[in-house]
């Protein structure tokens, strides 16, 4: 028995709009028969008037019945195949039990399947076995043609109910097979939902899932945290091992910050190396959350050290909406992690202008007035805030490298021979190695490195052309010619200002970019303030001194 209920159709699964529509379209052939029973008994004389009017107004009611939307599903479908055997009945009755008839009995059991529910299909064997025995025994030559069919009407009824029944089978197959593919499609379905709401590195939420999670509680009005966090020193990881390793930092995080919320909130990845969790907590135990989310970003070891920056807000204390709560806590997280950034990029910076100062002290007056310049032209050309800090930075430390330049080269009077420049093309590597021994300098290093490059390809020490030099370090390359033009060196006079501009001007395009040099002279110049000129003068008189 198990094994064939297992083979059988459930039934009553047919999705609503689905339903609906099948509805519609046996409601229409009951209403055609509503119309064509009576006319069918009038036309052919084979009964009354009265009874062909009665006949069409029992079937009227019963498609009102299934036309009725405030009823359930099984009741309008109970009424509905009533309604089409009830006529089938009728057809019967009206031609004296035509054989010919009853074949539309399996008709519309093959329609009645298109409910794929057993009430209807049942419905109809039972209304066929009831119908042609009751009125088979009460008036036999009104369902029956033949005299055995007379005599034995109970006999003959469990037979056409048996044939009507049979003639169900394939429909039953189809239902089944149609059961069998939709289950598959809401599986498939289903499963699609959970990817598309599943990060595949981690096995954790994404934004999708988040975003979600957010609107339910701020509908709700319940109380949560939301913590957000970005990982730094992932870059240098990534750089460093590789990223098969960083993307198994990334799942070991994961799974750590997972079981961290356990029980307590729940844990997603946002992309890349940012990672988020919710909490359910109330307002007061945000730094907490905050706290123990950090901490299960954080991963030490040999060669690396991985921590995050946070921002987290309360709900629907400090946000009322999802949208809302993600920018505060994506602010603060951002405030948190600049905060902390500029703190350690500035004492890694200061350590080693120290060292270079130790080193090098007659660098210091050139490296400042680099700092000026560059930092006036990377605000006259728009740049934010950040980057500005980079390019000032860089400025302050792209003669780094020369600490491993020996002194004669450095100082020697006349021209350098070929060895020797090859020495000098050095310094820029070398110095990219210093700066990047602090892991909040990383991308200061990168400016330094290609601070001597030529948007013509000719510079050193990769060769890069136009775009791809950082915009930073072609701040600094024209900024750092000019400063040496005007200086003076063992071997020549410094060149007057308008001329090293002139200069810059003339080697637009080739040497240094267009669009560096034409900010370099609008800073210069700027009336609005102490000229970069005079400023450099202050500084070139300084560095000449020193020397």
């Amino acid at each position: 028995m198990a094994r064939l209920r297992n083979l059988l159709p459930q039934g009553g699964s047919l999705p609503p709009e689905e339903w609906g529509r099948r509805h519609a379209g046996i409601m229409m052939l009951l209403w055609l028969n509503v119309l064509a029973v009576p006319i069918y008994g009038v036309a052919g004389g084979h009964s009354t008037l009265v009874h062909d009017v009665d006949s069409g107004v029992a079937l009227g009611v019963f498609a009102a019945l299934g036309a009725t939307t405030r009823l359930s599903r099984k009741l309008r479908a109970a009424s509905a195949s009533l309604g089409l055997l009830t006529a089938a009945a009728l057809l019967i009755h009206d031609s004296g039990g035509l054989l010919e008839w009853h074949f539309y009995f399996f008709v519309l059991i093959i329609v009645l399947t298109l409910y794929e529910d057993w009430m209807p299909f049942l419905l109809a064997v039972a209304f066929v076995l009831i119908h042609h025995g009751v009125l088979g025994t009460l008036e036999p030559r009104g369902v029956f043609d033949r005299r055995e069919e007379w005599e034995h009407p109970w006999t003959w009824a469990t037979i056409h109910a048996a044939f009507v029944a049979a003639a169900g089978v394939a429909a039953l197959a189809a239902w089944r097979l149609n059961e069998d593919v939709r289950s598959k499609m809401r599986a498939a379905h289903r499963q699609l939902e959970v990817a598309s709401e599943t990060d595949s590195l981690t096995g954790l939420g994404n934004r999708r899932k988040l975003m979600a999670e957010l609107q339910e509680i701020s509908t709700s009005g319940k109380s949560a945290v939301l913590v957000i966090l970005d990982l730094d020193g992932f870059k240098s990881y990534n750089d460093t091992f590789g990223h098969p390793a960083g993307d198994s930092l990334l799942a070991r995080i994961g799974a750590r910050l997972q079981q961290t919320t356990d029980g307590r909130g729940c844990a997603y990845r946002l992309g890349g190396d940012e990672f988020c969790s919710i909490w359910d907590v109330d307002e007061t135990s945000r730094a907490s959350a905050e706290a123990v989310s950090a901490a299960a970003m954080c991963e030490q070891g040999e060669g690396f050290s991985i921590t995050a920056a946070y921002g987290a807000v309360a709900m629907p204390g400090e946000a009322s909406t999802a949208e809302a709560a993600l920018q505060t806590a994506d602010r603060r997280m951002y405030s948190h992690k600049h905060g902390s950034r500029s703190s350690s990029s500035v004492q890694s910076r200061d350590v080693l202008l120290q060292a270079l100062a130790e080193l090098r002290p007659e660098l210091g007056p050139h490296i400042d007035a680099v700092m000026v310049l560059a930092e006036d032209v990377a605000r006259g050309l728009g740049l934010a805030p950040h980057v500005i800090e980079q390019v000032r930075q860089a400025a302050q430390l792209h003669d780094i490298g020369k600490i491993a330049i020996p002194n004669a080269i450095l100082d020697k009077p006349g021209p350098l021979d070929a060895e020797e420049w090859e020495f000098i093309r050095r310094h820029t590597i070398i110095g990219e190695r210093i700066v990047n021994a602090a892991p909040a300098l990383a991308e200061v290093a990168l400016l330094v490195r290609s601070s001597h490059e030529r948007c013509d390809g000719g510079g050193y020490p990769d060769g890069l052309t136009g775009d791809a030099i950082p915009i930073g370090s072609r701040i600094i390359s024209v900024c750092d010619a000019f400063d040496a033009m005007t200086s003076d060196r063992p071997y020549r006079l410094a060149m007057t200002p308008h001329d090293a501009l002139a200069e810059l001007q003339r080697c637009s395009g080739t040497q240094f970019d267009g669009e560096v040099v034409a900010a370099f002279a609008a800073t210069l110049y700027q009336p609005t303030r102490e000229p970069a000129e005079k400023q450099h003068r202050k500084l070139s008189r300084a560095s000449t001194e020193s020397s």
